[in-house]
Protein backbone atom coordinates (compact mmCIF):
# COMPACT_ATOMS: atom_id res chain seq x y z
CA UNK A 1 0.00 0.00 0.00
CA UNK A 2 2.72 2.08 1.14
CA UNK A 3 4.64 1.04 -2.32
CA UNK A 4 1.92 2.18 -4.89
CA UNK A 5 1.56 5.45 -2.77
CA UNK A 6 5.17 6.12 -3.27
CA UNK A 7 4.83 4.97 -6.88
CA UNK A 8 1.86 7.62 -7.85
CA UNK A 9 4.05 10.35 -5.78
CA UNK A 10 7.00 9.85 -8.37
CA UNK A 11 5.25 10.02 -11.15
CA UNK A 12 3.02 12.69 -10.87
CA UNK A 13 6.85 14.59 -9.63
CA UNK A 14 7.77 13.52 -13.33
CA UNK A 15 4.74 15.38 -14.98
CA UNK A 16 5.35 18.31 -13.08
CA UNK A 17 8.67 18.30 -15.21
CA UNK A 18 9.41 20.78 -18.37
CA UNK A 19 9.60 18.26 -21.19
CA UNK A 20 8.17 14.83 -20.10
CA UNK A 21 4.58 15.87 -19.71
CA UNK A 22 4.12 14.87 -23.83
CA UNK A 23 4.89 11.67 -22.36
CA UNK A 24 1.47 11.22 -20.71
CA UNK A 25 -1.19 12.61 -22.91
CA UNK A 26 -1.27 14.08 -26.63
CA UNK A 27 -0.48 17.91 -27.17
CA UNK A 28 -3.55 20.18 -28.11
CA UNK A 29 -3.09 21.56 -31.32
CA UNK A 30 -5.45 23.51 -33.88
CA UNK A 31 -5.63 22.33 -37.19
CA UNK A 32 -7.13 23.08 -40.79
CA UNK A 33 -7.35 21.58 -44.17
CA UNK A 34 -5.02 22.60 -47.18
CA UNK A 35 -6.45 24.29 -49.88
CA UNK A 36 -5.89 24.92 -53.30
CA UNK A 37 -6.75 28.83 -54.49
CA UNK A 38 -5.18 31.19 -57.22
CA UNK A 39 -2.79 34.04 -56.52
CA UNK A 40 -0.41 36.07 -58.37
CA UNK A 41 3.05 36.01 -57.80
CA UNK A 42 4.58 39.26 -56.75
CA UNK A 43 7.60 40.94 -57.48
CA UNK A 44 8.76 43.93 -54.83
CA UNK A 45 10.59 46.56 -56.59
CA UNK A 46 11.40 50.53 -56.20
CA UNK A 47 10.77 52.62 -58.52
CA UNK A 48 11.66 56.40 -59.61
CA UNK A 49 9.04 58.93 -60.63
CA UNK A 50 9.69 60.62 -63.77
CA UNK A 51 8.08 63.59 -65.23
CA UNK A 52 6.98 64.38 -69.60
CA UNK A 53 10.68 64.89 -70.33
CA UNK A 54 11.90 63.32 -73.43
CA UNK A 55 14.40 60.60 -73.44
CA UNK A 56 16.95 59.83 -75.96
CA UNK A 57 18.11 56.68 -77.29
CA UNK A 58 21.30 55.61 -78.44
CA UNK A 59 23.11 53.56 -80.86
CA UNK A 60 24.19 49.87 -79.70
CA UNK A 61 26.68 49.85 -82.11
CA UNK A 62 28.45 51.16 -85.13
CA UNK A 63 25.43 51.93 -87.82
CA UNK A 64 24.07 53.98 -90.55
CA UNK A 65 20.99 55.45 -90.21
CA UNK A 66 18.43 54.06 -92.06
CA UNK A 67 15.07 55.78 -93.83
CA UNK A 68 12.72 57.55 -91.32
CA UNK A 69 9.86 55.12 -89.91
CA UNK A 70 7.35 57.84 -88.76
CA UNK A 71 7.19 61.48 -89.84
CA UNK A 72 9.42 63.97 -86.92
CA UNK A 73 6.81 65.22 -84.41
CA UNK A 74 4.55 62.07 -84.71
CA UNK A 75 2.74 60.74 -81.46
CA UNK A 76 3.68 57.47 -81.19
CA UNK A 77 2.54 54.48 -78.87
CA UNK A 78 4.24 52.42 -76.19
CA UNK A 79 6.52 49.65 -78.19
CA UNK A 80 5.97 51.08 -81.91
CA UNK A 81 8.80 50.66 -83.87
CA UNK A 82 10.87 54.25 -84.37
CA UNK A 83 13.79 54.00 -85.86
CA UNK A 84 15.76 51.16 -87.86
CA UNK A 85 19.12 50.87 -87.96
CA UNK A 86 21.85 49.22 -90.34
CA UNK A 87 24.97 47.74 -88.69
CA UNK A 88 27.57 48.85 -91.01
CA UNK A 89 29.32 45.35 -90.63
CA UNK A 90 26.29 43.17 -91.47
CA UNK A 91 24.27 45.44 -94.14
CA UNK A 92 26.84 44.08 -96.51
CA UNK A 93 27.13 40.47 -95.39
CA UNK A 94 23.56 40.49 -95.39
CA UNK A 95 23.10 41.14 -98.77
CA UNK A 96 25.58 39.11 -99.89
CA UNK A 97 24.26 36.26 -98.44
CA UNK A 98 20.89 36.92 -99.81
CA UNK A 99 22.23 36.83 -103.07
CA UNK A 100 24.24 33.31 -102.29
CA UNK A 101 21.26 31.72 -100.91
CA UNK A 102 19.50 32.54 -104.37
CA UNK A 103 21.90 31.05 -106.37
CA UNK A 104 21.91 27.92 -104.64
CA UNK A 105 18.43 27.46 -104.51
CA UNK A 106 18.59 27.82 -108.50
CA UNK A 107 21.47 25.42 -108.81
CA UNK A 108 19.36 22.79 -106.65
CA UNK A 109 16.46 22.95 -108.29
CA UNK A 110 18.27 22.32 -111.70
CA UNK A 111 20.43 19.23 -109.52
CA UNK A 112 16.55 18.06 -108.78
CA UNK A 113 15.42 17.90 -112.21
CA UNK A 114 18.23 16.42 -114.15
CA UNK A 115 18.30 13.64 -111.00
CA UNK A 116 15.08 12.65 -112.40
CA UNK A 117 16.12 12.55 -115.78
CA UNK A 118 18.99 10.49 -114.48
CA UNK A 119 21.87 13.02 -115.47
CA UNK A 120 23.06 13.45 -112.27
CA UNK A 121 23.03 11.12 -108.74
CA UNK A 122 20.35 11.89 -106.70
CA UNK A 123 23.21 12.21 -104.09
CA UNK A 124 24.65 15.19 -105.98
CA UNK A 125 21.16 16.77 -105.88
CA UNK A 126 20.80 16.21 -101.96
CA UNK A 127 24.56 17.67 -101.70
CA UNK A 128 23.44 20.47 -103.52
CA UNK A 129 20.02 20.87 -101.07
CA UNK A 130 22.48 20.52 -97.94
CA UNK A 131 24.83 23.35 -99.23
CA UNK A 132 21.64 25.29 -100.19
CA UNK A 133 20.12 24.94 -96.44
CA UNK A 134 23.58 26.13 -94.81
CA UNK A 135 23.22 29.22 -96.72
CA UNK A 136 19.99 29.98 -95.57
CA UNK A 137 20.48 29.48 -92.00
CA UNK A 138 23.64 31.68 -92.03
CA UNK A 139 21.59 34.12 -93.73
CA UNK A 140 18.79 34.28 -90.87
CA UNK A 141 21.46 33.99 -88.27
CA UNK A 142 22.95 37.18 -89.66
CA UNK A 143 19.14 38.31 -90.32
CA UNK A 144 18.75 38.41 -86.56
CA UNK A 145 21.04 39.83 -85.49
CA UNK A 146 20.38 42.67 -88.02
CA UNK A 147 16.81 42.76 -86.88
CA UNK A 148 18.42 43.93 -83.25
CA UNK A 149 18.55 47.53 -84.93
CA UNK A 150 15.22 48.20 -84.89
CA UNK A 151 14.21 50.81 -82.19
CA UNK A 152 10.95 50.94 -80.44
CA UNK A 153 9.16 53.49 -78.55
CA UNK A 154 9.97 52.42 -74.37
CA UNK A 155 6.52 54.95 -74.10
CA UNK A 156 3.94 56.99 -75.60
CA UNK A 157 5.28 60.28 -77.17
CA UNK A 158 6.00 62.59 -79.84
CA UNK A 159 8.89 61.83 -81.75
CA UNK A 160 11.98 63.35 -82.64
CA UNK A 161 15.28 62.16 -84.48
CA UNK A 162 18.73 63.22 -83.75
CA UNK A 163 20.07 61.88 -87.06
CA UNK A 164 19.35 62.29 -90.81
CA UNK A 165 18.76 59.08 -92.33
CA UNK A 166 22.28 57.66 -93.95
CA UNK A 167 24.09 59.48 -91.17
CA UNK A 168 26.73 56.70 -89.84
CA UNK A 169 26.40 56.61 -86.06
CA UNK A 170 29.29 55.83 -84.00
CA UNK A 171 28.19 53.01 -80.74
CA UNK A 172 26.38 55.38 -77.97
CA UNK A 173 25.32 58.23 -80.22
CA UNK A 174 21.89 59.87 -79.91
CA UNK A 175 19.77 58.12 -82.48
CA UNK A 176 15.81 59.27 -81.26
CA UNK A 177 14.31 61.23 -78.43
CA UNK A 178 11.07 60.94 -77.84
CA UNK A 179 8.98 63.09 -75.25
CA UNK A 180 6.30 62.03 -73.06
CA UNK A 181 2.90 62.07 -74.05
CA UNK A 182 2.32 64.50 -70.59
CA UNK A 183 1.49 63.17 -66.72
CA UNK A 184 4.12 61.13 -64.64
CA UNK A 185 5.21 57.73 -65.14
CA UNK A 186 7.28 55.17 -62.77
CA UNK A 187 10.09 53.34 -64.22
CA UNK A 188 11.87 50.68 -62.10
CA UNK A 189 14.69 48.19 -63.19
CA UNK A 190 14.41 44.46 -63.16
CA UNK A 191 16.39 40.94 -63.67
CA UNK A 192 16.20 39.11 -66.57
CA UNK A 193 14.22 36.79 -64.21
CA UNK A 194 11.94 39.34 -62.84
CA UNK A 195 10.94 40.92 -66.03
CA UNK A 196 10.12 37.25 -67.53
CA UNK A 197 7.24 36.70 -64.99
CA UNK A 198 5.65 40.30 -66.38
CA UNK A 199 3.75 40.80 -69.32
CA UNK A 200 2.76 44.46 -70.76
CA UNK A 201 -1.14 44.97 -69.23
CA UNK A 202 0.54 43.73 -65.89
CA UNK A 203 -1.08 45.06 -62.24
CA UNK A 204 1.00 46.98 -60.17
CA UNK A 205 0.24 47.94 -56.30
CA UNK A 206 1.64 50.39 -54.82
CA UNK A 207 3.09 49.79 -51.20
CA UNK A 208 3.26 52.46 -48.37
CA UNK A 209 6.17 52.81 -45.86
CA UNK A 210 4.41 50.84 -43.53
CA UNK A 211 3.53 47.85 -45.82
CA UNK A 212 -0.04 48.48 -46.76
CA UNK A 213 -1.06 48.48 -50.43
CA UNK A 214 -2.45 51.25 -51.89
CA UNK A 215 -5.46 51.92 -54.00
CA UNK A 216 -5.73 52.32 -57.36
CA UNK A 217 -3.84 49.74 -58.65
CA UNK A 218 -1.95 51.03 -62.00
CA UNK A 219 0.02 48.71 -64.80
CA UNK A 220 2.89 48.17 -66.84
CA UNK A 221 2.85 49.89 -69.95
CA UNK A 222 6.19 48.72 -71.13
CA UNK A 223 9.15 46.59 -70.33
CA UNK A 224 12.63 47.46 -72.73
CA UNK A 225 13.14 44.81 -75.13
CA UNK A 226 17.18 45.02 -73.94
CA UNK A 227 19.19 45.34 -71.36
CA UNK A 228 21.35 47.80 -69.67
CA UNK A 229 25.19 47.98 -68.70
CA UNK A 230 24.08 46.58 -65.54
CA UNK A 231 21.95 43.69 -67.00
CA UNK A 232 18.60 44.78 -65.85
CA UNK A 233 15.86 45.40 -67.51
CA UNK A 234 13.41 48.34 -67.50
CA UNK A 235 9.57 48.47 -67.05
CA UNK A 236 7.50 50.95 -67.42
CA UNK A 237 4.35 51.92 -65.00
CA UNK A 238 1.52 54.11 -64.92
CA UNK A 239 -1.46 54.55 -62.84
CA UNK A 240 -0.11 53.82 -59.31
CA UNK A 241 -1.60 56.92 -57.78
CA UNK A 242 -1.14 60.22 -56.98
CA UNK A 243 0.34 62.67 -54.94
CA UNK A 244 4.14 61.88 -57.14
CA UNK A 245 6.39 64.15 -58.02
CA UNK A 246 9.30 63.32 -60.67
CA UNK A 247 12.48 62.38 -58.58
CA UNK A 248 10.85 60.52 -56.16
CA UNK A 249 11.16 56.48 -55.17
CA UNK A 250 8.57 54.83 -54.29
CA UNK A 251 7.58 50.97 -53.61
CA UNK A 252 5.29 48.76 -56.20
CA UNK A 253 4.56 45.03 -56.32
CA UNK A 254 4.42 44.28 -59.31
CA UNK A 255 2.14 41.00 -60.23
CA UNK A 256 2.33 38.47 -62.27
CA UNK A 257 -0.20 36.48 -64.36
CA UNK A 258 -2.81 34.02 -61.61
CA UNK A 259 -2.01 30.94 -60.98
CA UNK A 260 -2.66 28.45 -58.09
CA UNK A 261 -0.94 26.41 -55.47
CA UNK A 262 -1.53 24.87 -52.39
CA UNK A 263 -2.74 27.49 -49.18
CA UNK A 264 -1.88 27.52 -46.10
CA UNK A 265 -2.49 29.63 -42.37
CA UNK A 266 0.83 31.80 -42.25
CA UNK A 267 0.59 30.45 -38.48
CA UNK A 268 1.26 27.26 -39.94
CA UNK A 269 4.84 28.24 -41.39
CA UNK A 270 8.12 27.16 -39.65
CA UNK A 271 11.43 28.28 -40.95
CA UNK A 272 14.13 27.33 -39.13
CA UNK A 273 17.47 27.71 -41.17
CA UNK A 274 16.17 28.91 -43.94
CA UNK A 275 14.20 26.02 -44.20
CA UNK A 276 10.23 26.40 -44.27
CA UNK A 277 8.44 23.24 -43.43
CA UNK A 278 4.64 22.52 -41.71
CA UNK A 279 3.15 19.78 -40.13
CA UNK A 280 0.74 17.46 -40.57
CA UNK A 281 -1.82 14.98 -38.84
CA UNK A 282 -1.27 11.59 -39.73
CA UNK A 283 -2.60 8.80 -37.21
CA UNK A 284 -2.58 11.19 -34.81
CA UNK A 285 1.37 12.32 -34.87
CA UNK A 286 2.45 15.10 -36.55
CA UNK A 287 4.59 14.51 -39.43
CA UNK A 288 6.48 17.49 -40.40
CA UNK A 289 6.17 18.53 -44.77
CA UNK A 290 8.88 20.30 -46.87
CA UNK A 291 7.44 22.99 -48.49
CA UNK A 292 8.57 26.12 -51.02
CA UNK A 293 7.13 29.22 -50.39
CA UNK A 294 5.56 31.07 -53.73
CA UNK A 295 3.96 34.17 -51.71
CA UNK A 296 3.84 35.30 -48.55
CA UNK A 297 0.54 37.25 -47.00
CA UNK A 298 -0.15 38.49 -43.81
CA UNK A 299 -2.31 35.73 -42.74
CA UNK A 300 -2.02 32.95 -45.63
CA UNK A 301 0.75 31.51 -47.46
CA UNK A 302 0.95 29.99 -51.14
CA UNK A 303 3.44 26.94 -51.02
CA UNK A 304 4.20 24.23 -53.68
CA UNK A 305 5.94 20.68 -52.58
CA UNK A 306 4.73 17.75 -50.68
CA UNK A 307 1.58 18.99 -49.30
CA UNK A 308 -1.16 17.74 -50.55
CA UNK A 309 -5.14 19.22 -50.89
CA UNK A 310 -7.23 18.39 -48.00
CA UNK A 311 -3.74 17.23 -45.89
CA UNK A 312 -4.53 18.22 -42.16
CA UNK A 313 -2.02 21.36 -41.47
CA UNK A 314 -1.91 22.26 -37.66
CA UNK A 315 -1.75 26.12 -37.70
CA UNK A 316 -1.08 26.94 -33.51
CA UNK A 317 2.25 26.52 -31.66
CA UNK A 318 4.45 24.49 -34.40
CA UNK A 319 7.70 25.88 -32.87
CA UNK A 320 7.10 22.99 -30.03
CA UNK A 321 6.27 20.17 -32.93
CA UNK A 322 8.28 17.59 -33.55
CA UNK A 323 8.39 14.84 -36.40
CA UNK A 324 6.42 11.77 -33.97
CA UNK A 325 4.93 13.78 -31.73
CA UNK A 326 1.25 12.69 -29.71
CA UNK A 327 -1.46 15.49 -31.08
CA UNK A 328 -5.04 15.98 -30.13
CA UNK A 329 -6.80 18.45 -32.39
CA UNK A 330 -8.85 20.75 -31.25
CA UNK A 331 -11.86 22.51 -32.98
Amino acid sequence: MVGGAVVRRALQALLLVPGLAWAAAPLSVHATHAQRASYRSATPVFARVHGPEHALIQAPYDAVMGPLVVAPGTAVAAGAVIARLLPMSLAGTVRALEAQAEAARVTYEQARVLARQGVVTPAHARGLKARWQADVASLQADGARLARGTVRAPFAGTVRYQAAPGAWLARGANVVAIGGAGGLYEACSLTVREANRLYVGARVRRVADHGRVQAPAGRVYALSERTDDLGLVRAYVRGVGGGLRPGQVVRLDLLSHRRTAIMVPRAALLIRHGRARVFVVVGGRAQPVAVTILRMGARRVFVAGGLARGAVVIDSGVARLRAGLAVRVVR
